[in-house]
């Protein structure tokens, strides 16, 4: 354990007087609250006052946090959201204060409500926390006008129990290295959570504060001036102050429980009146908290989780195991810990062991668990530990159930082993408690809509788009909820009118289901606002602040997809804005493919406004006609083809559509057709000018004879194969049903294809597979039948051959060409032509 010097004990009891008994903890370990359970069950009296970190805010909380219908896990959700300053959204913050069934702070307010005790939460509120971090990086800056840094925008919020203090500290990892441990959680089990029932409320105590004053000393004042420990500490001082001076002669102490950081210094901030941080919290137009659903996982350490214990079934197991042997009365005290540790490690290994064999189909015998559990023994032992910690579990999984690399076998085995020490285990919020308003608004807008929300199953709903306005409400719903990750609903079919997608399609189709996810999930959205529609414009403005800030450029086809989601979303008010940020991209843009793809996207808004009750796309002809300007402006310069060249193919299809279209019908079609003929003749890139070539063809403007003599001048011209086929398959992709009904191309495209060699056929063999990649098999039999009709073969017979494998076909390809060689060698080569 760690050392203490009489002079360490003496500082450690001035956290335990008659009046005040500070308790130093570590969030969610075992060891402190099972400590904390004989420190209240030790006093003569019960508290005069319970005292917890924590915001302020969260006091009224307490009584559903320590409900009897809660389950924990359960974690109190914070946030707060500042003012919008000039031209700019308001900035978000949000955090967690997470609770389990062993965490010292749950089971002290649970410990007031069991004695009657008044009980509290005595840190600044979260706001106000933001707020000091930004105050001390900048004395002179005034609270109400300067914008606080970003703390953390839901997802990804932080924890108001982050423990970076002992994470950092040089000390304590050099006693952990001296200890052969290998971090800070393995060092933390071997001091503290191994041999917690064999030490005193005293030496627990020693030991802590020794622990936590080593950690204080690598921090620099400065430090925790910057980062806002400080002044949270003084606004707990100041809570205590109050206590204290509130408690009667002949009452309890006050019991402050709070993380060992702040403990060792507490005593003498209240003994020297420090006084009460001022901060202005006017900078925030919004700040509440809300009690949501939690799981193991989000608890979980290694899964990102920024303070606490790692491993929480492990914790779990050992902390029920304690008090169901400490309520039987089995055994001493002193040694219920390592019997507990030993049997939640044997049954961890056998679920383990399960697991493998139901999902990895890897079957362990009973020797191989055998060897486990006596391997966790030595390994303990060897570490001079009374017991087996988490890591001494996943070493011995290592060794005994590993059968192969670490890398390759081992992983899925240390994965499972992991998962089983993480567990399961998912909150439940007691009934009755206060729902934050857009989750409440949610549920209202859902049940109206005739969603399934009782039942936590998979379920279905089809929206008729564009004869059901009721249906566009719902799907304005999903939508919404999809933009603020609220994992609720999923869209499997149906027109997509953000991308520009299967818009022929009038149903949408979902599959939705409620769970504690979702709710956790609107808890968590509620930083942008308490109904759904304020909630859905907040997350959009931010996704554009953000984009600006980072100074993307937006081009004219992103922009065109904002705005269509803009009216998905039912944020018609924002249509003006977007048209003017998509006006300036398509003048900014200076890609063709990007230009052809947002007038594309723009007819199809102006043929869709009844489904979108997008009916104030006022400006919408004149932002089409300046992309369509704009994409033939930019088609007259020299295309640079991305990739295989599809894109661009692609462009001047879509511009085709446009102007095909209703909404088309308004542009001036002989600019593309100008366009095209340019392309026809003068491209560099065989692949646009066979495009060209099928546009034109298939508008009237280049009749078949004319297309098969060019056809035929690449064909049989001097381009390289490769190059020479790209023709075809530019003229396939824009006019495909030419290798059916025209005889002349046909008859080119045979009887050039005939008259190539071995060499020059598989030397063009990839461009021709890209030709004909997009036909249907329909499309390609049509082809093939036509072919074999010139040459008077009557049945193509069996097009697959299912009987022979691959392999096959290569050998006898080759031995096929074994025989062309030798024929050829010895003169015979025009057998093979007759």
């Amino acid at each position: 354990m760690l050392p203490a010097s009489p002079e360490l004990r003496a500082l450690a009891a001035r956290l335990h007087t008659p009046e005040l008994i500070v308790y130093p903890v570590r969030h969610h370990s075992p060891a402190c609250a099972w400590q904390l359970q004989r420190l209240l069950a030790a006093l003569p009296r019960p508290p005069s006052a319970i005292l917890v970190e924590g915001p302020r805010r969260f006091t009224p909380l307490i009584e559903a946090l320590t409900h009897p219908e809660a389950r924990l896990p359960l974690a109190i959700y914070a946030w707060a959201v500042e003012r919008p300053g000039a031209g700019g959204e308001p900035r978000r913050h949000a955090a967690y204060y997470p609770f389990c069934e062993h965490s010292p702070e749950w089971v002290a307010l649970r410990a007031a409500r069991t004695l009657g005790v008044p009980a509290r939460f005595i840190d600044l509120d979260f706001g106000e926390q933001c707020l000091s971090e930004r105050a001390a990086a900048d004395d002179d800056a005034p609270a109400v006008t300067t914008p606080a840094p970003a703390r953390a925008t839901t997802p990804d919020a932080v924890s108001l129990l982050d423990e970076h203090h002992y994470r950092r500290s040089a000390t304590l990892r050099a006693l952990g290295e001296r200890l052969g441990c290998r971090d800070h959680e393995e060092l933390w089990e071997h001091l503290f959570e191994v041999p917690a029932t064999t030490r005193t409320l005293t030496e627990h105590l020693a030991a802590l504060d020794t622990w936590c004053r080593l950690a204080r000393l690598d921090s620099r004042e400065e430090t925790l001036r910057t980062d806002g420990t400080l002044a949270r500490e003084a606004e707990m001082a100041w809570h205590i102050r109050s206590a204290l001076a509130e408690r009667s002669a002949d009452a309890g102490p006050v019991l402050a429980v709070v993380g060992g950081f702040h403990a060792v210094v507490l005593p003498e901030l209240v003994a020297g009146a420090t006084a009460r941080p001022q901060l202005d919290s006017r900078v925030f137009s919004e700040e509440d908290c809300a009690l949501i659903r939690y799981d193991s996982e989000r608890l979980d350490r290694l899964n990102g989780y920024a303070a606490g214990m790692p491993a929480p079934a492990w914790q779990l197991r050992l902390w029920q195991g304690l008090q169901q042997r400490a309520r039987a009365g089995h055994g001493e005290i002193a040694d219920l810990g390592a019997k507990v540790r030993d049997e939640a490690a044997l049954l961890l290994l056998f679920e383990i062991a399960a697991t493998l064999r139901e999902r990895h189909r890897l079957h362990l015998p009973l020797p191989s668990l055998q060897a486990a559990h006596t391997q966790l023994r030595r390994l303990h032992r060897l570490r001079g530990r009374a017991a087996a910690a988490h890591t001494d579990l996943l070493d011995a999984v290592q060794s005994c159930f590993v059968q192969g690399e670490i890398d390759g076998a081992g992983a899925p085995v240390l994965a499972e082993a992991r998962r089983a020490c993480c567990g399961r285990e998912a909150g439940r919020v007691p009934p009755g408690t206060a729902r934050p308003p857009l989750l409440q608004d949610v549920l209202n807008r859902a049940r109206r809509q005739r969603l399934k929300l009782d039942e936590d199953e998979p379920r279905r709903a089809v929206l008729d788009l564009y004869r059901r306005p009721e249906h566009r409400v719902s799907s304005r719903l999903l939508h919404g909820l999809m933009l603020l990750g609220v994992p609720f609903a999923q869209r499997t079919a149906g027109p997509d009118f953000v991308h520009g997608r299967g818009l022929e399609r009038l149903q949408e189709h979902w599959e939705y289901r409620y769970s504690a996810a979702t709710e956790a999930a609107l808890v968590e959205a509620s930083v942008y606002g308490p109904t759904l529609p304020l909630a859905v414009a907040a997350r959009f403005n931010e996704q554009i602040e953000r984009s600006r800030e980072a100074r993307e450029t937006l081009d004219a086809r992103s922009a065109v997809a904002r705005l269509a989601q803009a009216c998905v979303l039912g944020l018609h008010e924002q249509v003006p804005r977007l048209g003017g940020l998509l006006r300036e991209a398509i003048h900014a843009d200076t890609a063709f493919e990007s230009l052809a793809a947002a007038a594309g996207h723009l007819g199809l808004l102006a043929a869709a406004r009844e489904p979108l009750e997008a009916r104030n796309l006022d400006d919408l002809p004149g932002l089409l006609q300046a992309a369509y300007s704009r994409a033939l402006y930019l088609g007259q310069a020299p295309l640079a083809l991305s990739d295989d060249g599809s894109g661009a193919l692609q462009a001047l299809a879509r511009l085709r559509e446009l102007l095909a279209s209703e909404t088309g019908q308004a542009l001036d079609a002989s600019l593309f057709t100008a366009l095209l003929t340019a392309l026809h003749r003068e491209h560099p890139q065989p692949l646009l000018r066979g495009a060209a070539a099928g546009l034109l063809h298939a508008d009237g403007q280049l009749d078949a004879d004319a297309l098969a003599v060019s056809l035929h001048g690449h064909l049989d011209g001097l381009l390289a194969p490769r190059e020479a086929v790209a023709f075809l398959r530019g003229l396939l992709h824009s006019a495909r049903e030419v290798a059916w009904q025209q005889p002349a191309v046909l008859e080119t495209l045979d009887s050039l294809l005939g008259g190539w060699d071995m060499p020059t056929f598989l030397a063009a063999l990839p461009e021709l597979r890209l030709a004909f990649a997009t036909m249907t098999p329909r499309e390609t039999e049509r082809i093939a039948r036509a072919v074999a009709g010139r040459h008077e073969v009557a049945d193509l017979g069996p097009l697959l051959q299912r009987g022979t494998s691959p392999e096959q076909v290569q050998r006898q390809l080759a031995a096929s060409h074994s025989l062309a060689t030798l024929l050829a060698a010895d003169g015979l080569g025009a057998w093979l032509s007759d």
